[in-house]
């Protein structure tokens, strides 16, 4: 993180925010214009816009490692993807605590929403802790892949338990570990190992806890997926507009941020646990969510990877040569050609400061 200069963190930070707003705004509007707008209908749109303001880095970097692009606005594109979710995990937390059930704590369950904050940050300061106390010696492999899926599992019950958002929480426990273990990057190797079989769990859940409950969910999603690609590209442009880069960068740049994943993926899901059974004219709107985002991340990744392609051709920062090569099947020539290639807009596509750009050029071989 501290590599990326503050520019590019107020970058990804600020599009995944106005892209927050910019669904919320949409949603809400369009519920008061056909007079439905109440308690549950603004809850389902928040929570829908805080699942739509992340995106997934690994469309991005598929996008990059096939055409060889190492260039700012890839870098860029990647970063606000890479960090964006903190954004939406932060949201997600706010929104439970703002619609906090009555019976989380009993007697105690009517709180305010910042007390609930509190709390779960609380909950994830204290799992990290403990964690790190039981990882205080050398433990090996076996061991210590124990300790992360038990305090993982114990901080997610507690979590839903309190209906506080486990990725909040869990979040908040990791920046703990991270700081604090004595060796972070031999957690890191062990989470790395795990990810994969961790995500097809996840997958095959999601998969089992997809519904139906309305023939609605097929035009919402396609609805939710088109306001989230609006919402991204307005988002980003604003941005652009605000934290002026030093390169120049298309003028549809949110078009890259398309892709989405597996953190939208669990947020829903995490939705769907913590509102179980909540009904809306006898239709569980919990489940309809949970299936009308799904169904978003599967279009976005379906049509994300080609926008971000585009985009990067927009930016100059795919060479056509380089294409020309991997059509051939010339790996070496492609990696070549994109060491000497050097990134520049189309003229249409430069800022308006009076100066005239080129076709992408290579650099001298000397």
């Amino acid at each position: 993180m501290r590599a990326f200069t503050a520019h590019l963190h107020r970058f990804a930070a600020g599009q995944a925010l106005l892209a927050f707003v910019f669904m919320t705004a949409i949603g809400l509007a369009g519920l008061l214009l056909f007079g439905r707008l109440g308690r549950v209908e603004a809850l389902l749109v928040l929570l829908a816009s805080a699942t739509a303001c992340t995106s997934a880095p690994a469309g991005i970097a598929m996008v990059s490692s096939n055409f060889l692009v190492r260039e700012p606005s890839r870098d860029m594109l990647f970063f606000a993807a890479s960090v964006d979710g903190i954004v939406g995990i932060i949201l997600l937390q706010l929104i439970y605590a703002g619609y906090h059930p009555a019976d989380a704590l009993g007697p105690l369950g009517e709180l305010p929403a910042l007390v609930w904050t509190l709390l779960a940050v609380s909950i994830g300061v204290l799992c990290g802790i403990i964690f790190v106390w039981l990882t205080r010696r050398r433990t090996n492999v076996e061991e210590l892949v124990l300790f992360i899926m038990g305090i993982a599992a114990f901080t997610a019950g507690a979590a839903l338990q309190l209906r506080l958002s486990p990725l909040f929480v869990s979040v908040t426990m990791g920046a703990v570990v991270a700081h604090l273990v004595p060796d972070p990057r031999r957690v890191l190797r062990v989470l790395a190992k795990w990810e994969k079989p961790s995500c097809v769990i996840m997958l095959i859940l999601a998969g089992a806890l997809v519904g139906f409950p309305t023939l609605w969910i097929i035009p919402l999603a396609l609805l939710y997926t088109v306001l989230r690609g609006c919402a991204k590209v307005a988002g980003a442009s604003a941005m652009v507009r605000i934290e002026t880069p030093p390169f120049p960068t298309p003028r549809f740049l949110g078009l890259g941020l398309i892709p989405q994943g597996g953190i939208s993926l669990v947020m829903a899901l995490s939705a769907l646990l913590t509102f179980y059974g909540l009904e809306l004219g006898g239709v569980d709107v919990s489940q309809a969510l949970f299936s009308v985002v799904i169904l978003g991340v599967v279009l976005s990744e379906l049509v994300g990877p080609k926008l971000t392609t585009a985009t990067l051709r927009t930016a100059g920062e795919i060479s056509s040569l380089v294409e020309k090569a991997l059509a051939l099947g010339d790996d070496k020539s492609a990696r070549a050609e994109a060491a000497r290639y050097t990134p520049q807009m189309p003229d249409a596509e430069m800022p308006d400061n009076g100066e005239g750009g080129d076709e992408g050029t290579r650099t001298s071989d000397s």
